[in-house]
């Protein structure tokens, strides 16, 4: 990775910020259902993210597997975050499903010059 560990970390920051602004009920959504297990999308536009910080922008199209790593990390962890603080409604093993559905969530890039999906 060609990423330091400063540059990740404000990438990470943004990131959480958008999905938190943006997503928030959709990951929700996402991470309730819990019957199946497949790959969710969560489509982010790239105008609205790197409106926030271009450096961010300039980062993802300079690696944008690299962001992209970064980008579903930090998803998955803010979906890990809202199923535990929703989990202490349930029980242990309905609280493991929602950890295998939060694993799934990947973050999909639209809006930009090119589109990553």
């Amino acid at each position: 990775m060609l990423i330091s560990p400063e540059q990740e970390a404000l990438i990470g920051r943004v990131f959480e910020s958008y999905l938190t602004d943006h997503h928030h009920n959709d990951i929700l959504q996402l991470t309730a259902d819990t019957n199946e297990v497949t790959h969710h999308p969560v489509v982010v536009n790239a105008m609205t993210l790197f409106e926030a910080n271009m450096e961010v922008g300039d980062y993802f199209n300079a690696y944008p597997i690299d962001v992209l790593a970064i980008f579903d990390k930090v998803l998955n962890r803010k979906a890990m975050e809202l199923t535990d603080d929703g989990s202490s409604k349930h029980n242990g093993g309905h609280r493991n499903q929602e950890r295998r559905m939060a694993s799934t969530l990947h973050a999909r890039i639209t809006g930009n010059s090119v589109s990553y999906v």
